[in-house]
């Protein structure tokens, strides 16, 4: 069972300012209707089992309102943890496109005209595949950033085929590095509002 502190600092984030304010002038609404109602004798008999009925209306309504308000805090509670379950599912998935961009693109062996346009080909579809995943889990932002790269001067990279080959490789090692800060900052983000959310 959680502490009280805790429980007192729930029910502080979840009715806010307005745990005293509705509440205290739902009751003041009822018991100022049942003392006029009383006093002027209108509806209710001040001896009847009815006699505080307006007041007891108002304590119910007050009541159901904190109780809604609870409710609504626990539900987005549960839907900012899905969000955050998500995030870090699909940051898992965004590592595994970054270990193929390393190890089936990056590292592949080219030897030969053909290993080249092979390789090409792998790298378009692997291009394709990170781009579209950024765009629908991270938004358009995450995808532009990783599909317009600048290279202001190429490096000379060991094992790499011919110059274009070497040039594209230069090329992907910036785009390796926009998907390696996009899990930076997405991970610290979820880490973030997870800390938040106990």
């Amino acid at each position: 069972m959680a502490p009280l502190k805790e429980i007192k600092a729930a029910f502080s984030a979840a009715v806010g300012h307005r745990r005293y304010v509705l509440p205290s002038l739902t009751l003041a609404a009822g018991a100022l209707l049942d003392f006029a109602m009383l006093r002027l004798g209108i509806l209710i008999d001040g001896d009847g089992p009815f006699a505080y009925l307006p007041f007891a209306i108002a304590v119910a309504i007050a009541g159901a309102m904190v109780m809604w308000w609870l409710l609504v805090y626990a539900a987005s509670g549960r839907s900012e943890l899905r969000g955050i379950v998500a995030t870090e599912r699909a940051l898992d998935e965004l590592s595994s496109y970054f270990d193929e961009g390393i190890s089936q693109v990056f590292n592949a062996v080219v030897e030969t005209d053909a290993d080249f346009e092979e390789w090409q080909r792998r790298r378009a579809e692997w291009h394709e595949k990170v781009q579209q995943y950024l765009h629908v889990n991270f938004g358009l932002r995450e995808r532009n950033i990783f599909r317009n790269v600048i290279l202001t001067q190429s490096v000379q990279i060991p094992g790499s085929f011919n110059d274009q080959h070497n040039h594209e490789r230069c090329l992907l090692i910036q785009q390796l590095e926009t998907i390696r800060e996009t899990i930076i900052r997405y991970s610290d983000l979820a880490a973030k509002l997870r800390a938040e959310s106990k």
